[in-house]
């Protein structure tokens, strides 16, 4: 006799089993299904910030398919870890938009006709502009620890443009405790060291190729024959406070004793190299030269060549507009001194890098570059060619007026002063070697191209504001 209880026990677990089988193959598909959903939709926001980030290139530099290429390679590297990838980008639109691909490995979990019927994943996304390029902050140097250095609750506000630091160190970008960068983009061709979450609205992208000098090519102002318009007696003005009890200029030693030229301005480490000062023509390290033009009363220069520079202390200059040539001198401004100027460019040259920029924090400067002339938009331009790094310092408290562009190739600038710096320009342009924020300061670079008289210099801005969108994403 045939035991039919038993066949259908097996015939059971069989159709069971198989039962399981399909179930288990149907959840695997859906989940296969969601993974692979789930990485396309990641993917493609990648591909979206990694061509907007490689579009806003094109708006600061000419840019070239090997150069987005590396923005996005980059970005792409640091922002999609799931699966090896391959990510490429280029240049369409005549120049006006790029187009990034990206291609991965598929994530999936289950041997079935999902998994095997998918051997990859690609999106493709277009960023596109429109308007002019702008670009208001770059640290040149590629060679130094770090470019942008930002001490406890230094602040850049720089919303509307674009920030590069072109040291390839880890430390390209150096974030200290509660130090905050807000920019439409921040490109360290190293990398950050410090929270990442400090810099917004998008995070820094890093190994970024460096940016070169936009400014490189652009001539320095023809100064011809460097002969002073004001020297020691002969058309100086001098104050009591600088004189000893002989009637004749203190040493350097005197004015360092009763905090004359350098009181309060100067760091530590330069006051150690007080040996240095008595072999630098008598003069000092923060671009003080006797002799040098010595204000401490109210006046009113003209442009010229101003050998040793221009010192105000206390005093309250109003500067006609034109070229300030300063000549292994700087231009000082300390104990409460007042500069204001209207179409005004300073030339800072001599060979011993002595030309620096030195504003004390008790002082008042407003100052406008010139509209027209080899100086137009120039309001700082450093002589390319100096020997000695000196640094720029500009402590102030009151420097909001601050319109055109910076430009110290060869040397740092360290920004000091506990009041926002440039906030009341239309725009600034800075470029340095690298720069040095200190405990507390905020740098404003507006980017009010349109709205101020003062014209931009080539390869640093623009008088439209760019706009960059996406323009596909699939």
């Amino acid at each position: 006799m045939r035991n039919f209880g038993s066949n259908s026990k097996g015939n059971m677990t069989i159709f069971m089993g198989g039962l399981m089988l399909v179930a288990a193959f149907i959840v695997g598909g859906v989940v296969d299904y969601m993974s692979l959903s789930n990485q396309k939709h990641a993917l493609q926001g990648v591909a979206d910030r990694a061509a907007l980030a490689a579009a806003q290139e094109l708006i600061v530099f000419k840019g070239s398919d090997k150069r987005v290429n590396a923005i996005t390679q980059s970005f792409v590297t640091v922002n999609y870890t799931a699966k090896p990838s391959k990510a490429t980008a280029r240049i369409i639109e005549e120049g006006k938009a790029v187009e990034v691909t990206i291609v991965a490995e598929p994530q999936t979990y289950f041997p079935g006709p999902v998994a095997r019927g998918v051997s990859e994943i690609k999106v493709n996304a277009v960023a596109e502009i429109s308007g002019g390029g702008y670009v208001c902050m770059i640290g040149l140097s590629t060679s130094e620890p770090s470019t942008l250095e930002m001490h406890d609750k230094a602040r850049v506000t720089a919303e509307a443009c674009a920030i590069y630091s072109n040291s390839r160190s880890p430390s390209s970008l150096r974030l200290h405790n509660s130090a905050r960068v807000k920019a439409d983009l921040v490109c360290v061709a190293g990398g950050v060291q410090g929270s990442t979450s400090a810099v917004s609205p998008n995070a820094p992208i890093e190994d970024c190729p460096p940016l070169a000098d936009p400014l490189r090519d652009r001539p320095e102002p023809n100064v011809g024959l460097l002969e002073c318009n004001n020297i020691l007696g002969s058309g100086s003005i001098l104050g009591s406070d600088l004189l000893g009890k002989d009637g004749k200029l203190l040493s350097p030693e005197g004015l360092l004793g009763k905090g004359g030229l350098v009181g309060g301005l100067v760091s530590g480490d330069l006051l150690k190299k007080k040996n240095l000062l008595q072999s630098v023509a008598g003069g000092d390290l923060v671009g003080n030269l006797a002799p040098g033009l010595l204000v401490t009363g109210k006046t009113t220069l003209e442009p010229g060549v101003y050998c040793g520079g221009i010192n105000v202390l206390g005093g309250d200059v109003t500067l006609k507009p034109g070229t300030y040539v300063l000549n292994n001198g700087g231009l000082v401004i300390m104990n409460g001194g007042r500069l204001v100027g209207e179409n005004v460019g300073f030339y800072l040259t001599g060979a011993l890098g002595l030309s620096t920029v030195q504003f004390a924090p008790s002082t008042t400067v407003s100052l406008t570059a010139p509209k027209t002339g080899d100086m137009a938009g120039m309001l700082f331009f450093e002589d390319r060619d100096v020997i000695f790094k000196f640094p720029h310092i500009i402590a102030s408290n009151d420097a909001r007026n601050l319109v055109g562009t910076i430009y110290l190739p060869g040397n740092t600038l360290e920004i000091n002063s506990t009041k926002p710096i440039a906030d009341k320009s239309d725009y600034t342009v800075i470029i340095a070697r690298k720069f040095d924020m200190k405990d507390g300061p905020e740098l404003v670079l507006n980017t009010d191209y349109e709205s101020s008289p003062i014209p931009v210099p080539d390869g640093v801005g623009n008088k439209s504001r760019p706009v960059v969108k996406l323009a596909a994403s699939d």
